[in-house]
């Protein structure tokens, strides 16, 4: 009985032996097989105990993955087969594939077809004297040894250069705001540089994107950067490349880059509309201080009026440009439309003013403070309404995604000053249009006498 079990126990036992290499066997492509499947959209190189592939076509979400050892690598996370389906999709099973094969195997991936030199078989005969010997493959260079390595990002704001090795490697970004950015080593995040330019060396290794904003940017032609490289104005090489693809992901949850573009905008802008302001103060100091003291004295009144307008301008203007091309003697009045929508625009930005100048002044009554600069009132004016769009935009700068609820907030605030102003300004504008009112007419008393 006991040799019968044993029996029947070795013959199960081969029987799964047996499957299981049926099984590897039929789930197992050749290297030709896999080289074809993953060529298409793959630059394969080889490594010196494995392979690496690069996505011919732009990836966010892969840049490079690495079969080392029997371990697949993506961007520097090792991952498992369930993790390799969901990031990669139907590219997942020949790439788990590649984990079966030898690492001569792996490295034949990277030889062109028809280049590869077969190996000697026990037993064959010897190839022919007068056959030329195919030259080998040499191997692809393997980046520079990193001897340093910097843990976490490499940040500078206010000045000072930053200067990556070429023995060095950041596990992270380097962003440096108004210094001069050198690389020369390997980063594994994303670079910006703003105000102070930005080098790329020969032996420079960039796994994210690349940002320059308002500097020079050079690159060596031996660089790697596989990211994008957006460069916002006129550097070095004469070129200007459009910015970052605007969607809700990145708005929220961008890169380090595109963080730093976004705050580096908004501080832009607020400068922009201080420079307007004081134009307009310059212009007409009057008529702007009119336009605060009427948003002092009716705020709701000036905003409904501003919402109105806002509502109406659209409208009114089609149904303008309607009746002048009916009208045949107002079609060469259609040559003043243009004019007409930019002196609105004027008068928002004067009613803008105007919101900022009431601000200003009741933040420095606030503070106690007596001067009445009108230059320096319509600045902290602006400031102030800004403000909040500026807090978000630095914690999200900082934090992310967090900052996300100020700076909408703070857009709405704006908004809300420029909807007002504008209603204020058309108030002021119809106040003016009409002149002060007429003293009321008194009847003289009789003289005394006088029947």
């Amino acid at each position: 009985m006991r040799r019968q079990i044993f029996i029947a126990l070795a013959v199960l036992t081969v029987a799964l032996m047996v499957r299981t290499a049926y099984i590897v066997h039929a789930q197992t492509a050749t290297a030709a097989e896999l080289r074809t499947q993953l060529s298409s959209r793959y630059d394969i190189v080889a490594l010196q105990q494995g392979i690496a592939l690069v996505p011919k076509a732009a990836n966010p979400r892969v840049r490079m993955i690495q079969v080392v050892n029997g371990a697949v690598t993506v961007d520097g996370d090792t991952l498992t087969a369930a993790q390799l389906r969901d990031r990669l999709g139907a590219d997942a099973g020949p790439i788990v594939q590649l984990t079966y094969l030898s690492a001569a195997e792996q490295r034949q991936l990277a030889t062109p077809e028809g280049a590869a030199t077969p190996e000697a078989t026990p037993g064959a005969a010897p190839a022919p004297p007068s056959a030329t010997p195919t030259p080998p493959v040499p191997p692809a260079p393997e980046p520079p040894a990193r001897s340093v390595e910097r843990k976490g990002d490499v940040v500078r704001i206010g000045g000072g250069a930053v200067d990556v090795a070429e023995n060095e490697r950041v596990e992270g970004d380097v962003v440096a705001i108004g210094g001069p950015v050198t690389v020369n080593g390997e980063v594994t995040g994303d670079v910006v540089g703003v105000g102070g330019g930005l080098t790329l060396g020969p032996h420079a290794v960039i796994r994210g994107e690349v940002t320059a904003v308002g500097g020079p940017f050079k690159r060596d032609p031996q660089a790697q950067v596989f990211g994008k490289i957006n460069e916002i104005g006129i550097g070095a090489n004469g070129q200007t490349i459009p910015p970052y693809n605007i969607n809700m992901r990145n708005i929220l949850f961008g890169t380090l880059a595109s963080r730093v573009q976004r705050f580096v905008t908004t501080i832009v802008r607020v400068l922009m509309f201080i420079l307007f302001a004081l134009i307009v103060t310059a212009v007409g100091q009057r008529p702007v201080q009119q336009i605060a003291a009427r948003i002092g004295a009716e705020p709701v009144r000036s905003g409904l009026m501003g919402l109105l307008a806002q509502i109406l301008f659209v409208p009114v203007l089609v149904v303008t440009i309607l009746a002048l091309v009916i009208s045949i003697i107002g079609i060469p009045l259609l040559v003043l439309v243009p004019f007409a929508i930019i002196l609105v625009g004027i008068v928002m930005l004067v009613g803008f003013t105007g919101t900022a100048y009431m601000v200003g002044g009741w933040t420095l009554d606030r503070f106690g403070r007596t001067e009445r600069n009108p230059y320096l009132i319509a600045a902290i004016g602006i400031v102030v309404i800004a403000g909040l769009t500026l807090v978000g935009r630095l914690f999200a700068l900082a934090v992310g995604g967090i900052g996300a609820p100020f700076y909408i907030a703070g857009y709405l605030l704006e908004y809300l000053a420029w909807t007002v102003g504008f209603g204020a300004a058309i108030q002021t504008w119809i106040h003016m249009r009409r002149g002060p009112a007429a003293p009321p007419m008194t009847t003289p008393p009789p003289e005394p006498g006088v029947a």
